[in-house]
């Protein structure tokens, strides 16, 4: 294993704790090109981490429970509610949705969100065209195999999760914490301040890149076997209201989620899914 595929997780305690016990750290430990460092970080900052594992990820007897997972409309349902209230327009159950209105709704409106995001970053748009163009075969009635859905998948969710992250925000955190770091190690002003930008622009760079590989090193394979199966439980499980939100705030940039943009994007995929759910049952 060379060093360059080892892949750093640092863990936050406000971040998917659940998810990340529960299927990130399991999916990159039984992915085979990758080993784990998994850095334990209480707060941003040019600390030293407290402890560094290299081995299979501890995941405690209590996280190995059975979890009750909500089915995957109802995590949609929550991921997408109006902040002001209001009726979703999504009246049904899980069981009156046939599986196919997932791919519907891949396929349209969360294929038409991204499309936009990706084209006013000036991303490349191919991975998101080729996972729209699989959606599009299975909600035509084609079987498609976990092992192409793993090809799409992975790629597209890469960049979604890296539009979704937060660069802004972690810059100015990690730029303020280690200027005032080397300030209090005596430096003078201007070398803080330099200090502060070189760390935070790599701390930055790194945090990016691993935030978005694991999420899409982990969500693939989850979704993969899920969407092969054409199984809502599968689906459920996979935690979709984790991508649903790093859809919204890919596309809302870095207004996050609490912005007009982002309000747009929940009325989309609300209108999108219940579209699709017409579709499916018509």
């Amino acid at each position: 294993m060379k060093d360059a595929d080892v892949v750093p997780v640092v863990l936050a305690e406000d971040q998917y704790a659940e998810i990340l016990a529960s299927q990130i750290l399991p999916a990159l430990a039984r992915d085979g090109r990758y080993s784990l460092m998994i850095l334990l970080v209480p707060e941003p900052g040019p600390r030293v981490p407290e402890a560094v594992l290299t081995t299979e990820p501890y995941i405690t007897p209590e996280a190995l429970q059975p979890m009750l997972v909500p089915s995957w409309l109802d995590q949609v349902r929550e991921a997408l509610a109006d902040p002001a209230g209001g009726h979703d327009g999504l009246g049904y159950s899980t069981a009156e949705v046939p599986f196919v209105a997932v791919h519907h709704w891949h396929a349209g409106a969360v294929a038409d969100l991204i499309g936009e995001a990706v084209a006013r970053r000036g991303v490349d748009a191919a991975p998101h065209d080729d996972l729209c163009a699989v959606h599009a075969r299975a909600a035509a009635g084609e079987p498609v195999g976990e092992g192409v859905w793993s090809a799409v998948l992975e790629p597209a969710l890469r960049e979604v999760y890296r539009l979704a992250y937060p660069h802004e925000q972690v810059h100015s955190r990690a730029s303020s914490a280690a200027a005032s770091f080397a300030r209090s190690r005596g430096w003078s002003e201007d070398e803080a301040e330099r200090y502060g930008e070189t760390y935070a622009r790599v701390n930055t760079e790194v945090s990016e890149r691993v935030h978005a590989e694991a999420n899409a090193i982990a969500n693939a394979a989850a979704y993969a076997v899920a969407f092969a199966a054409r199984d809502a439980e599968y689906y459920a499980r996979a935690w979709p209201f984790a991508v649903v939100r790093a859809w919204i705030v890919a596309y809302a940039g870095p207004a996050g989620a609490d912005g007009p943009a982002a309000q747009e994007a929940r009325v989309r995929l609300r209108d999108g899914l219940a579209d699709a759910v017409r579709r499916a049952t018509a």
